[in-house]
């Protein structure tokens, strides 16, 4: 049926406005001669532009006085239709958020920076810095005599190494800088921030409960978040509960971040900078968080929900977090979410596999090697976290893990042989 119909008169179809249309067109305007080739009255000609110009399908031409002729298509070169498409995309976004908070989908209402937002173009391109910090276990220890002297971890170590991080996002962050116009510093805290008590072991081995590494390592990543934003100017923070900050001793699928210790720490850095209008933060009660940047939108999560396990073969845990974030992207298809980068940690492994066209960084861990990796014989990776560039035009066009060291770290893994057996 026509959009359009008189009140009380025949409903027409879209059709028979397109054909008044191509007959003005076939006789270049003249009412008359169209209206003759269609065997309608001139009245009913004009009345069918008019309805057809009111549905957008007919432009007179306005040029001195009213025409009934067909205004001539606009030409336009492909950069024109690239930034009117990008334009639609990001209104497009920012219309399927308001659509998820109107209908409930976002549970906790946040306000989404501007800056992450804007389509405004400048010389050398807008981008947004971002760094994913995820896998701290602040608060575990892992003792480097029980693990062939590859790694140590204790509180104190976990601050110099999240000092570190920050200290190196900087530098690398103003690199990258030079050449484009950084609108602020995307932090991406991505679940398992303390070592939490889920497991007798690590209750008889923490160096602090779970309250007490909630609070230090607030304070260390409050400083990291502070020089973020004296450095560039504005951040913005999203947080994800992973899996060790769980406060129940098996994983629940309800309330999942509502009982994590990963959401308490955001909501008290939170606290910390209530006020500050440069620092902003996004706390979800869902194990998915949804950042739209530049008209395209980033998925962060924590990949021990992503619908896999797993990793043990000759490609560790890289063929789960691809299953796994296939799985993930099928489901947000399903709901026409398109993810254009997706993050995550959990697996402590540093990668950057591709799913079509789709980016995934895969994150490392601050921890680095302890005694349950070390009892999977799992691969021995350096402590290290991402960081990125998102520009608006390239969107991934650079990334960089961080390798995080600590000044007294042995140069090699080293082996103790009891005195005399040298001899």
């Amino acid at each position: 049926m026509s959009r359009f119909a008189k009140s009380g008169g025949p409903r027409l179809t879209d059709d028979q406005y397109l054909n008044a249309v191509q007959a003005m067109r076939e006789h270049k305007g003249n009412v008359s001669r169209a209206a003759a080739s269609l065997g309608l009255a001139r009245s009913t000609m004009q009345n069918r532009l008019k309805r057809a110009e009111a549905l957008g399908l007919y432009q007179p031409d306005l040029q001195g006085e009213k025409k009934d002729v067909i205004a001539p298509l606009e030409v336009h070169d492909a950069a024109f239709w690239r930034a009117k498409y990008n334009g639609i995309e990001l209104e497009a976004g920012r219309l399927r958020r308001a659509l998820e908070e109107v209908a409930g989908v976002r549970s906790l209402p946040y306000r989404e920076p501007d800056w992450l937002q804007t389509p405004e173009q400048g010389k050398t391109g807008r981008a947004v810095l971002g760094g994913l910090l995820s896998d701290v276990h602040d608060g575990e220890v892992v003792d480097e005599d029980e693990i062939q002297g590859v790694n140590a971890y204790d509180p104190d170590i976990c601050a110099y190494r999240l000092n570190e991080y920050f200290e190196a996002a900087i530098v690398i962050g103003r690199r990258w800088s030079v050449d484009c116009e950084v609108q602020g510093f995307l932090l991406c805290l991505g679940g398992d921030m303390v070592s939490g008590d889920i497991h007798e072991e690590l209750t008889r081995t923490n160096a602090l409960v779970a309250h007490d590494q909630v609070q230090h390592c607030r304070d260390h990543i409050a400083k990291g978040i502070a020089r973020l934003a004296s450095e560039f100017g504005r951040v913005h923070v999203v947080s994800v509960p992973g899996n060790h900050g769980r406060t129940t001793r098996k994983p629940t699928a309800k309330l999942r971040a509502d009982l994590s210790y990963d959401t308490l720490l955001a909501k008290m850095l939170a606290d910390r900078f209530d006020g500050n209008r440069e620092i902003t933060f996004q706390i979800g009660r869902g194990k998915d968080a949804v950042i739209p940047i530049f008209g395209r939108s980033i998925l962060l999560t924590h990949f021990d929900a992503i619908g896999t396990r797993g990793g043990q073969g000759f490609a560790g845990p890289m063929l789960p977090i691809l299953r796994g974030c296939k799985k993930l992207m099928e489901q947000q298809g399903s709901v026409s979410r398109h993810p254009d980068l997706i993050l995550g940690g959990h697996y402590h492994t540093t990668g950057n596999p591709y799913l079509g066209q789709v980016p995934i960084l895969a994150n490392g861990s601050v921890i680095g090697s302890n005694e349950y990796s070390d009892d999977l014989r799992a691969p021995i990776e350096k402590p290290q976290q991402w960081t990125f560039l998102l520009h608006d035009r390239w969107w991934l066009r650079e990334r960089q893990p961080i390798i995080l060291t600590d000044l007294d770290a042995p140069v090699l893994p080293r082996v103790r042989v009891p005195a005399g057996w040298s001899k």
